[in-house]
């Protein structure tokens, strides 16, 4: 498993689609965030408008825009346009065959250009503590292609075309899980625009040495690492390992570790399928004892506690 995924694995992502938005000329819609948003154009152009960032962004067919940081925006057709609560203008669209639910098709404006797009949102279990999350910008961008959206994205969004018009049972699991995908996607995409000039954690992921370092500690994290083993795999030497691997993660090595230990920890004991001594020996404590200790220094809660407090009652039978 890839440091990418662990982290993604770490989110607990949890995706809704609000449905597909057909939207005539003139038209405004105010949302005011809380979740990290996203859409996509699949047809005509707009104008977004983020709270915090200065410069308004033009959208065009095919272009995808994820909103991390969860920041109230609005959307519109020009940029004179009056931008109205989303709630007020689709809570009055006219009733399509699916309604105005999420997952259906909306429409509203006044009767001009048409602009299509798809829209949702993702909600993170553990965003708050998330590194990936925190170093992504105000603003993921992804170009369409000359108003085709680019390859992944216009095959996932066919596939999500497809199951919000047939009606299907489980259409709505689909559609969530094929968003989870659209995450992913807009993530390595601006991994892939950034480079070297991605910010913090994503800066590391790319660097071929502190990269190695962050995919050994994740691969093997029940391993004994120290600053020096980890400079030794990463051919450097202690010192510059240490001081690179700060200024690229924002911590030093062996806080990195610790933090990721007890996220894996986290994710095991959520679980329930293992004991708690096998997951002290999966994240690198040979002392049940000292797993414990250093969880709830961690967590505030010792990993029993923990575990009660986040079981799912079991299912009554009848």
């Amino acid at each position: 498993m890839d440091v990418l995924t662990d982290v993604l694995d770490a989110l607990h992502l949890k995706s809704v689609i609000y449905g597909r938005l057909e939207l005539t000329a003139p038209w405004g819609l105010r949302m005011d965030g809380g979740h990290c948003g996203f859409f996509v154009v699949t047809r005509g152009t707009c104008w977004l408008e983020v709270d915090g960032v200065e410069e308004p962004l033009q959208l065009a067919g095919g272009d995808f825009v994820l909103l991390p940081k969860a920041q109230g925006h609005t959307l519109k057709d020009a940029l004179r346009t009056r931008a109205l609560p989303v709630a007020e203008v689709l809570g009055n669209c006219p009733k399509s065959r699916q309604g105005c639910q999420p997952g259906g098709i909306h429409h509203a404006g006044g009767g001009g250009a048409l602009t299509t797009m798809v829209s949702g949102c993702f909600q993170f279990e553990d965003g708050e503590k998330n590194r990936l999350l925190a170093c992504l910008p105000p603003v993921v961008h992804v170009k369409g292609d000359g108003g085709t959206a680019v390859h992944w994205l216009e095959a996932s969004l066919q596939f999500v075309a497809s199951e919000i018009a047939s009606g299907q049972p489980g259409a709505e699991t689909v559609v969530s899980r094929l968003a989870d995908i659209l995450f992913v996607q807009a993530v390595r995409a601006h991994l892939a625009q950034s480079g070297e000039n991605a910010r913090g954690w994503l800066r590391a992921l790319v660097d071929p040495q502190i990269g190695e370092a962050l995919g050994l500690m994740h691969q093997q994290p029940e391993e004994p690492w120290t600053v020096e083993s980890l400079a030794a795999r990463a051919a450097m030497s202690r010192s510059a390992f240490a001081a690179r691997f700060a200024q690229l993660v924002g911590e030093p090595p062996l806080a990195y570790l610790t933090r990721w230990r007890m996220d894996k920890a986290t994710r095991l004991l959520r679980s329930g399928q293992a004991s708690l001594g096998e997951i002290a020996a999966r994240v690198g404590y040979q002392a049940e004892a000292a797993f414990r200790k250093a969880f709830k220094r961690w967590n505030g809660v010792a990993p029993g506690a923990y575990r009660r407090s986040t079981a799912q009652p079991a299912l009554r039978a009848g």
